[in-house]
C-alpha cells in the first residue's frame, strides 16, 4: 500500500485522542493488517517460487 507513513501516523493519533473506543478498535485493525500484511508476504513469497519452478 502506497500511503505516506507520517501522514497515517498523524491520523491514527488524533483518531486515537477523540475517544476510548476509537483507540481500541484502531489498535485492533493495525493489529489485523499487521497480520495480513506477513499473510501477504508469505503468499507472495510462495507464487515467487512456484513461478520459479515452473520457469525451470
Amino acid at each position: 500500500m502506497n500511503v505516506d507513513k507520517d501522514l497515517q501516523k498523524q491520523a491514527r493519533k488524533s483518531l486515537r485522542g477523540t475517544d476510548p473506543s476509537i483507540a481500541r478498535y484502531m489498535q485492533t485493525l493495525e493489529h489485523e493488517v499487521c497480520h495480513l500484511e506477513k499473510i501477504n508476504t508469505q503468499l507472495n513469497q510462495q507464487i515467487d517460487e512456484l513461478r520459479q519452478r515452473l520457469a525451470d
